[in-house]
């Protein structure tokens, strides 16, 4: 009589967790279905698809990189630039190198590759310059000095431009930032490649994260906080001396955006790089256009083709000035 109570009592734990899996999956699918109607919503223009289906893997090191390359959809070409032009990996003589990191902004969201603020500043600079676009959408700090560390030395920078806010995300080496470098881009591990991909997950952080009544707002453009509330976040400092540590030169673009009644704003305050840290103006080139914000950003921090060609005039005069 035990044992036929309980294999029934197995019997009905088999059957609840076959049920709960088929719910899963079938609340899977029905998210990933709805989520892209949802998210088109809340996005201007085809901004859904150059941001939310833009083809990105979980890697176990960056966190998320293009799925396959190149992308032709993306003017993403093998290396993993944004770039209509032909390029190989070793420098050519007589050529100076720049390498473009940072998110959505350095991509040019919106905007063709060729529209980009790096193709405007390559533009400008002529057939002695190379500028080329590392940037991927939603990458911050942490994930750019990883992706340099990983990718960027085989290309011969002479000069790297970074372009995120500061104190943007964890620090390199602590708990929350999933421990040290790895080293090269492994198989991720089944549980979190899927979480990664799971509708579901991203849908109950979001829900948890709108319930957080102190949540960060990464595009506020308040100036009256201070570096020591978000202390030792954020990994500038780092991508400095990994740079010099090979000679290559860095500059911090400041980073420009606008509020929701578009008035234009900066995320660069002073004491918020390092103190050596040499940066170019963006958001004062952006100020002192004397277009409207209507007419620099698509969004909060998506440049247009106006915006980008300003910014990318301030990058190339700054790149000239670099020995």
């Amino acid at each position: 009589m035990r044992a036929a109570r309980r294999r029934k009592a197995s019997q009905k734990v088999f059957l609840g967790l076959i049920t709960m899996c088929l719910v899963l999956m079938g609340a899977e699918g029905m998210c990933r279905l709805v989520f892209p109607i949802a998210i088109s919503q809340s996005f201007p223009g085809n901004l859904a698809d150059q941001e939310i289906g833009s083809g990105f893997r979980f890697d176990e090191d960056l966190y998320w990189t293009w799925k396959t390359l190149p992308s032709p959809g993306k003017n993403v070409n093998a290396h993993g630039f944004r770039r209509t032009k032909p390029m190989r990996i070793e420098k050519p003589p007589d050529l100076k190198r720049a390498i473009v990191l940072g998110d959505s902004q350095v991509f040019g969201a919106l905007v063709h590759a060729d529209e980009t603020f790096s193709a405007a500043a390559e533009a400008m600079l002529g057939s002695d310059w190379e500028v080329l676009n590392a940037g991927i959408s939603g990458y911050r700090s942490l994930n750019v000095y990883r992706l340099l560390q990983l990718r960027m030395a085989q290309f011969d920078p002479d000069i790297i431009v970074v372009n995120c806010m500061p104190f943007d995300s964890p620090r390199e080496g602590t708990q929350v930032a999933d421990g040290p470098l790895k080293g090269l881009p492994t198989h991720a591990g089944p549980i979190r490649a899927a979480l990664w991909h799971s509708r579901i997950y991203y849908l109950l952080r979001h829900l948890v994260e709108k319930t957080r009544t102190n949540r960060s707002n990464w595009l506020d453009t308040r100036d009256d906080w201070q570096p020591t509330e978000i202390k030792h976040h954020g990994n500038h400092d780092l991508i400095l001396e990994w740079a010099e540590a090979r000679d290559i030169s860095v500059l911090f673009m400041e980073y420009a955006v606008a509020d929701e009644d578009f008035e234009l704003g900066c995320k660069t305050q002073p004491g918020t790089l390092p103190p050596t840290a040499q940066t170019i103006p963006a958001c004062k080139a952006l100020s002192d256009s004397g277009h409207e914000g209507q007419e620099l950003f698509f969004d909060r921090n998506h440049l247009t083709v106006l915006g980008n060609q300003i910014v990318g005039e301030a990058l190339a005069k700054a790149l000239q000035q670099k020995p």
